[in-house]
């Protein structure tokens, strides 16, 4: 009865939704969620294809690691990524040129049957927590294998998933397998309705999906783009969210005088918010895409997509953005803790409350609060004994945590028929 009542629903929503993209040029490409377009196999290759799902820019960026380990196990075995947003095709059509890309379908029988009719997957990794109802009953009743990797049921949605609990249980019930990040995630999905067998804890593939390095040729390319001196220190504000801005013009306001070479590189979590990022800096600043223009300005605002470690491998102090307010609970503090960066977020980390625990129990990165943020900054780019120190307990940090992408593929194995 649910399963009717959700079609339903998404039957009346299907054509609003159309019209609605239909309207707005930027959003037009999600039309091909109606019909997205199923790639041929390269030549040579077995037609069944292991089916990742990746909605959005981060998990894309968590498909990557896994996606080459993917390929260092099985190297035949050809590979389809699908997202749901336009930026996450953006991205994984630059990282993962090689990987055959598609629209996920929209969650109707009417999209969802003949895009699985042509495409035939061997299974079905979802990451993170992506839960489509039709889709997944659709895989089942093939029986095609549906794995949840690097799963995870947060605080900020954990009270939605119950008030939906009738809903999800039977979806839950559908998964062959669910690879939780920690002990917490896996008591709240059987809780909600997954079968206790299919559930394991297989850790975080954050901690492996992180680089430890870049190619510092390449960080001295974009240094010489950016007209950064060399021994000119760099603090990168990376994924700010609202409000995040406003507290990078404070601190900058405290230490620009005191550091008078001192470079503030501002990284919005979303470009459409350029306009608004920059609002509370009364100074000239720079985009990235203006790269070469001698303009003189200190500050920088980074305007592209996929660069963002980068930039956290060229700063001498990098802080978390949307962490040092309530409502976003934080971004990834591996990316930058992985490359020996000194990181800094604030109280707000419940999306990312392992990495984080990690990285303060390890002594490995700085959590502090708004407040006191200016005052933190201005001790660590003055005592770069205390910087070193910092990085490397962080990269130590994540090594001793990696291995959940390798326990995650041993999790699947068994379903690929192999």
């Amino acid at each position: 009865m649910v399963g009717i009542l959700y079609t339903a629903l998404m039957s009346f929503a299907a054509p609003f939704a159309a019209v609605y993209l239909l309207l707005w040029p930027k959003y037009r490409p999600l039309l091909g969620r109606f019909r997205p377009r199923v790639p041929l196999p390269p030549q040579g290759q077995r037609s069944r294809p292991l089916w990742l799902h990746a909605c959005s820019v981060g998990e894309v960026n968590i498909a990557r690691p896994i996606i080459e380990a993917i390929k260092n196990r099985w190297p035949d075995l050809p590979v389809l990524l699908t997202v749901s947003t336009i930026s996450g095709r953006n991205l994984a059509g630059d990282i993962l040129q090689q990987i055959p890309l598609t629209w996920l379908p929209f969650d109707h029988p009417a999209c969802v049957k003949p895009f699985l009719r042509k495409l035939d997957p061997l299974a079905l990794i979802l990451l993170d927590t992506e839960l489509w109802p039709c889709l997944i009953r659709s895989l089942r009743l093939s029986a095609v294998p549906v794995i949840l990797a690097n799963g995870r049921i947060s605080d900020k949605h954990l009270p939605r998933y119950k008030r939906l609990k009738g809903l999800l249980r039977p979806v839950l019930e559908d998964l062959s397998a669910a690879a939780m990040q920690n002990d917490e995630y896996a008591g709240r999905i059987i809780e909600l309705g997954a079968r206790p067998e299919c559930v394991n804890v297989c850790g975080s593939t954050k901690f492996d999906g992180v680089r430890e390095s870049v190619d510092p040729e390449k960080v001295e390319a974009l240094r010489r783009q950016c007209a950064f001196n060399p021994a000119a220190p760099v603090i990168v504000f990376g994924s700010t969210r609202p409000g995040d801005e406003a507290l990078a013009a404070t601190c900058w306001a405290e230490l620009r005088g005191v550091f008078p070479d001192l470079r503030l590189v501002i990284a919005p979590r979303h470009l459409d918010r350029l306009e608004e990022a920059a609002a509370p800096f009364s100074e000239p600043i720079k985009r990235r895409s203006q790269a070469g223009v001698n303009s003189g300005a200190r500050i920088f605002f980074l305007d592209t997509v996929g660069e963002l470690v980068d930039f956290y491998a060229l700063g001498t102090v990098a802080v978390i953005g949307g962490s040092f307010s309530p409502g976003i609970n934080g971004h990834n503090p591996l990316e930058s803790a992985a490359l020996g960066v000194p990181t800094v977020f604030g109280p707000y980390m419940r999306n990312f409350i392992d990495p984080a625990r990690e990285l303060v129990a390890h002594k490995g990165a700085v959590q502090t609060n708004p407040g006191e943020l200016s005052k933190v900054l201005r001790r660590l780019l003055e005592n770069p004994g205390e910087r070193a120190t910092l990085a490397q307990n962080g990269r130590e940090a994540v090594r001793k945590n990696q291995g959940a992408i390798q326990r995650t593929l041993d999790l699947i194995e068994p379903f690929l028929g192999l």
